[in-house]
C-alpha cells in the first residue's frame, strides 16, 4: 500500500480544525480523518484528541503485533468510545473547550480486509476501475431529509444547513458508531476526506482527478487544489491510499 495524507486550511477559515492519520505496515494499516466542529470552540483540539487515540493504538500494535481481522469491529468501536470520553473529559476540565466535537472516519486494514468506523460527515470512498463508491453515510440533517424524501440531493447542494450534524464525538456520553466491513480487491484505492472536499467537488470530479494521477501524493494535491479553486470555504483534508493488498517492500 502507498498512502499519503494532506490537509489545508482552505481560503476562508482562520485555522485548520481537521486532523488525519496515515499508518501503514506489513500486516496492518490505519487511515483516518477527523473534522473538528467548526461552529464550536476548540474543534481543532477535539479532532486532534480523536486521532491521538488511534495513534496510541498504532504504537501498541507496533509493540505487540496486529490483531486478527475478526476483531477489527470490536477494536474500532472501543477506540471510538475512548475518543468520545477523552473529548468530554477535556471539555469538562476547561470551560473554553465546552461544546467542542469532531467527526471521525477510520479504516483498519489488513490485506484485503477492512472495517470502517464512522461518525459524522467525513467520508470514505472506494476507488476502483468501476468508479467511485461512497462507503459511509453522512450523519447530517440534510442527509436525513434526503433519506426521508423531503429534499433532493440537488437541493442539498450549497444549502446553508449542510454542516448540521446529527452525530459527532464529544456531543453525548453515548456514541453510536457505524461499523462497516469492506471486502477490497488488489489494486483498489481508498479515499478518506473531510467535507471541505466533498462540499466543493462532485464525486465524478473526484474520481476523474484521482484517475489522472498514479502517485497518491499528486492525487491528494490535485483534490485539495480543486476544492480551493471552487472556493475553499472549509478546511480540506485528504487521505489517499493506492495499491491496496500489496505488501510494502522491506
Amino acid at each position: 500500500m502507498r498512502a499519503v495524507g494532506l490537509t489545508h486550511t482552505g481560503r476562508e477559515r482562520p485555522r485548520n480544525e481537521d486532523s488525519y492519520l496515515v499508518k501503514t505496515g506489513e500486516d496492518l494499516a490505519i487511515l483516518a480523518v477527523a473534522d473538528g466542529m467548526g461552529g464550536h470552540m476548540a474543534g481543532d483540539v477535539a479532532s486532534a484528541l480523536a486521532i491521538d487515540i488511534f495513534e496510541r493504538y498504532w504504537e501498541d500494535v507496533s509493540r505487540n503485533g496486529p490483531p486478527a481481522p475478526e476483531r477489527f469491529a470490536e477494536i474500532i468501536e472501543n477506540l471510538f468510545i475512548q475518543a468520545n470520553n477523552l473529548i468530554l473529559e477535556e471539555a469538562a476540565r476547561d470551560s473554553g473547550k465546552e461544546g467542542m466535537g469532531t467527526t471521525l472516519t477510520v479504516g483498519l486494514i489488513s490485506g484485503l480486509h477492512m472495517v470502517i468506523g464512522h461518525v459524522g460527515d467525513s467520508r470514505a470512498y472506494l476507488v476502483s476501475e468501476a468508479g467511485l463508491t461512497m462507503l459511509t453515510e453522512d450523519h447530517s440533517l440534510l442527509e436525513q431529509l434526503i433519506q426521508e424524501g423531503r429534499m433532493s440531493p440537488e437541493e442539498a447542494e450549497g444549502h446553508p444547513n449542510r454542516h448540521i450534524l446529527l452525530r459527532a464525538l464529544g456531543t453525548s456520553a453515548n456514541v453510536k458508531v457505524d461499523l462497516i466491513p469492506v471486502q477490497l480487491h488488489e489494486g483498489d484505492a481508498l479515499l478518506f476526506c473531510s467535507d471541505g472536499l466533498t462540499s466543493m467537488v462532485r464525486d465524478e470530479e473526484i474520481f476523474q482527478a484521482v484517475k489522472e494521477h498514479s502517485d497518491p501524493l499528486a492525487a491528494a494535491q490535485a483534490l485539495i487544489r480543486l476544492a480551493n479553486e471552487r472556493g475553499g470555504h472549509d478546511n480540506i483534508t485528504v487521505v489517499y491510499a493506492t495499491e491496496i493488498g500489496r505488501r510494502e517492500a522491506r
